[in-house]
């Protein structure tokens, strides 16, 4: 037990001395607020929001309560367990260790990179959530408010829940919900996986299905509606959330989701269990263990490791854009067939959705993965040769079709992202290589899941992030980067010393407005009680109306609703390409493929997509490509 001593960080108060009023959910006494939960008590601060001015709102914060045991010795790679009861009151007033992971120092100490890198000790122990709740000085034990359960991001290898950026006391405060973050396990620690029931994998989603379970048992304490959950988060961990509504595993933990820049159609986002083996055997050969060994000698090897080596031996396990080495694997468990087959075959949560990206969301990689073309400076040129090899490069390496790609379907890509208005301008060739970067890994497959569940029936919002923070230290040339959004909905332009501009936070203002009232409602337009006009309309399969999210928005004109997210481009990825390439494997099709729509009975739009005579003629244009490229280029 003396782990429990070290992880919990216990404060041993006499009970007498605390005021909890029979049958209340919390007290608040000088030295902070404590709160019952199922396992004991927690005490936790409070935090005056805005000090100073004259809205000044104070929210309960309760940061490092565990939620699970720690997953050190024997527990590390297997499926959380619960944690034990302890006695005292828990000192819930400390942010928690971020897991381990490897800090970003790609550019140095460079502010745009440095605001994602973790800001607590790193630890193998480190399954803990955060509370934040709207203050209240009187028990009143009305548990009524909507619960909003962040999910960071971070291409399944870094991230913390306890970064400036996720901080909940904006949304808690602002907006009257309850917001809950918690820490999970990445990388090879969270996704490696054998044929052993002592590494099964998807040992991280199971660490965000527990903290779920959580937020059920415990969350009336804090004044939370456990029936009016809402899991929202960005990149992978937008994934995630959209893995937990295709899995049999979500079923019951939560009634409505927030994607943000991702969904589980990307092509990064998840791997065959084969796959997920032969990279597991690979890292342990890295680390000095056997791969031919028998899986229980793997393990007893790689358990002998420190936790620090995994991230840094990790690195070398794929190559590619965005091939992260260690992602949710279809485990027979977790995941019983692939995101396509469970979104084709109508087989996820029916419950309402808001998803949407940036506008520049594949600058972020082009920034790791082409360094020496597409670097720091605040104009980027680039030659049609570079634009041809970079393009080239975006499937290289890729599980989906490293080798099946030919040169007529390659061909096709750059035949599709080049402005033939300007066919050799360095500047437009430049963005269009970013444009093709980020459709293919973020944006269509976001696009794709909409239409799907939005086929279903069921209700969903979409929107297309435009605004370009005025304080960035990134350079012009990158424009609207991923994950620029979440400063917006969490509240950051309200930190006025950061240097935001008044309608910058006006935007966040309404940003986050728009997305609590969602988790309230299941209508970003409208909170309890509200029927306001529609300014924000539904993304169905006919219309495909999407907002478009800029400082515009603070006057709600009309031109701020559009009318499909990138219907060609997207059309292009997903029915025109594996066409071309007569690539049959399900997991290459961000649209489901088209036997799979016909199988589920749903519809593409015939409006804004192509329709099937459209489809058949673009093919045979693009069939045409290789000829016409290597004449005009």
């Amino acid at each position: 037990m003396s782990w429990m001593g070290s992880a919990l960080r216990l404060i041993w108060l006499a009970q007498a001395a605390l005021l909890i009023l029979p049958g209340s959910w919390h007290s608040l006494t000088a030295s902070g607020v404590t709160v019952r939960t199922d396992k004991g008590l927690v005490r936790g601060s409070v935090h005056r929001v805005r000090p100073g001015h004259h809205k000044h709102k104070s929210v309960d914060v309760f940061y490092g309560i565990p939620y699970a045991r720690p997953p050190v010795g024997d527990l590390r790679f297997m499926h959380p367990e619960q944690i034990d009861p302890w006695g005292g009151t828990l000192d819930a007033t400390r942010k928690p260790n971020s897991c381990m992971q490897e800090p970003d120092k790609f550019f140095g100490d460079f502010a745009g990179s440095n605001v994602w890198n973790p800001n607590t000790n790193m630890s193998e122990d480190c399954l803990y959530l955060n509370v934040w709740t709207p203050h209240r000085s009187h028990a009143s034990g009305v548990a009524d408010k909507a619960v909003m359960v962040w999910i960071y991001g971070g291409s399944f290898m870094s991230g913390s829940s306890t970064l400036d950026v996720y901080d909940g006391k904006f949304l808690a405060a602002e907006e009257d919900v309850i917001v809950v973050s918690m820490q999970f396990r990445f990388g090879a620690l969270g996704y490696l996986v054998l044929e052993s029931l002592n590494s099964p994998g998807n040992a991280g989603m199971m660490d965000v299905r527990m903290a779920l379970e959580w937020v059920q048992r415990n969350i009336h304490y804090f004044g939370g509606n456990a029936h009016n959950v809402t899991v929202f988060g960005e990149s992978s961990g937008a994934v995630s959330a959209g893995l937990l509504m295709l899995s049999s595993l979500g079923r019951g933990l939560f009634n409505r989701a927030i994607m943000q820049s991702a969904s589980p159609l990307a092509p990064w986002a998840t791997i065959s269990l084969d796959k997920g083996i032969d990279r597991s055997k690979l890292l342990a050969k890295r680390l000095g263990c056997d791969p031919d060994d028998k899986d229980w000698a793997i393990l007893q090897c790689l358990r002998k490791i420190p936790a620090s080596r995994f991230p840094k031996e990790e690195a070398g396990i794929t190559r590619g854009y965005a091939q992260f080495p260690f992602v949710p694997v279809v485990d027979g468990t977790f995941l019983t067939k692939s995101p396509q087959e469970y979104l084709a075959e109508g087989s996820f949560k029916k419950i309402p959705l808001l998803m949407g990206s940036n506008a520049n969301e594949g600058t972020w990689l082009l920034v790791y993965h082409e360094p020496k073309l597409f670097d720091l400076n605040e104009t980027i040129k680039i030659s049609s040769e570079k634009h041809r090899q970079v393009l080239d490069r975006l499937f290289q390496y890729h599980p989906q079709h490293p080798i099946e790609l030919g040169q007529v379907a390659k061909d096709a890509v750059k035949f599709q992202y080049t402005d033939w208005l300007r066919p050799h301008n360095p500047l437009v060739l430049a963005g269009q290589v970013e444009q093709a970067v980020g459709d293919f890994h973020f944006v269509c497959g976001v696009v794709d899941m909409a239409r799907t569940v939005a086929s279903s029936g069921q209700d969903v919002y979409m929107y297309s992030f435009s605004h370009r923070m005025s304080n960035t230290p990134w350079p012009s040339w990158m424009g609207v980067l991923h994950g620029d959004e979440i400063f917006f909905v969490f509240g950051r332009p309200l930190e006025r010393h950061l240097g935001y501009t008044k309608n910058e936070e006006i935007l966040s203002k309404k940003m986050m407005k728009l997305w609590a009232n969602f988790a309230k409602t299941g209508n970003p337009n409208n909170g309890p009680g509200e029927t306001n006009a529609e300014e924000w309309p539904k993304y169905t399969p006919d219309k495909l109306k999407y907002l478009n999210i800029t400082e515009d928005i603070i006057g709600w004109s009309g031109n701020n609703v559009g009318r499909g997210i990138k219907p060609q481009h997207c059309a292009f990825w997903g029915k025109h390409l594996p066409a071309l390439a007569d690539i049959e494997d399900p997991a290459y099709s961000s649209n489901c493929t088209r036997s799979s729509f016909s199988k589920s009975g749903a519809k593409s739009s015939t409006s804004m997509d192509t329709t099937s005579a459209s489809v058949s003629l673009t093919s045979l244009v693009i069939l045409g490509a290789s000829v016409f490229w290597s004449l005009v280029v």
